[in-house]
């Protein structure tokens, strides 16, 4: 039998503490489809496909949640947030693919593919979102 390493309860809690302190003043945006992201797609590609509906504006997350128990690890949240469409002149919309989080040092951290996809075009739509990162042990 190889040999097998495994992440201690207690390592998962230290790893997300690590983690609120490395995702502190990182900025969630959006996507638009058609673009499909892989674990190879970089910033570049997600700025290329960046929303662009009427009021869009990324998301400065200040600071993350203390972590919590989630299972079998540990789990930290941002505060939900919120994109809302607000009229404009030209009246943009998009259908939204999903989100993107990047760190404070402008690097690509991590994404979330909607299913179904997400339309924002018009009076009192919004997506909502509350980032969430999970450290599991085992």
């Amino acid at each position: 039998m190889p040999d097998a390493s495994y992440l201690a309860m207690t390592g998962a809690k230290k790893e997300a503490q690590a983690g609120k302190t490395r995702l502190a003043a990182s900025v969630l945006r959006l996507f638009q489809t058609p673009f499909v992201p892989n674990v190879n797609s970089t910033l570049a590609d997600f700025i290329a496909a960046e929303a662009n509906f009427d009021g869009y504006l990324a998301q400065t997350i200040a600071t993350w949640s203390d972590p919590v128990l989630a299972g079998a690890g540990y789990a930290i949240f941002a505060p939900t947030q919120t994109f809302r469409w607000v009229h404009d002149t030209l009246d943009t919309g998009n259908q939204i693919g999903g989100a993107f989080l990047v760190l404070s040092s402008g690097e690509l951290y991590q994404f979330t593919v909607f299913d179904p996809t997400r339309a924002i075009s018009g009076p009192d739509q919004a997506i909502i979102i509350t980032p969430t990162d999970v450290y599991a042990a085992g």
